[in-house]
């Protein structure tokens, strides 16, 4: 059986950096927080649209188109579901490597 695992927060992020970038927890929270925007703005300013981090990976703002669905309380019943935006994740190259190391 799996055991579940937790997933790493802003808060857990923050700590690393104060540890290793030598920083208050307070000044390592206040950049994970700076960074975490900015990538955000990034993705809905018009200029941009996408946010590459080398070696990391890419940010991009995609939209969905309006479609048909099926409602999940009464599977007979058709429902609109609106067209909206979506942020997908695409991994470099690098990031990928990492996870999946050659054996």
């Amino acid at each position: 059986m799996d055991e579940k695992k937790n997933a790493m927060t802003k808060e857990d992020i923050a700590e690393q950096l104060s540890k290793d970038g030598r920083m208050q927890k307070g000044e390592a929270f206040k950049a994970v927080e700076i960074v975490f925007n900015t990538i955000a703005k990034g993705l809905i300013d018009e200029d941009f649209g996408a946010v590459k981090i080398a070696g990391f990976g890419q940010f991009v703002l995609v939209d969905r188109p309006a479609r048909q669905g099926v409602n999940p309380s009464d599977r007979t019943q058709k429902i609109e579901i609106p067209a909206s935006k979506a942020v997908k994740f695409k991994p470099s190259k690098t990031l990928k490597d990492l996870v999946n190391p050659e054996k």
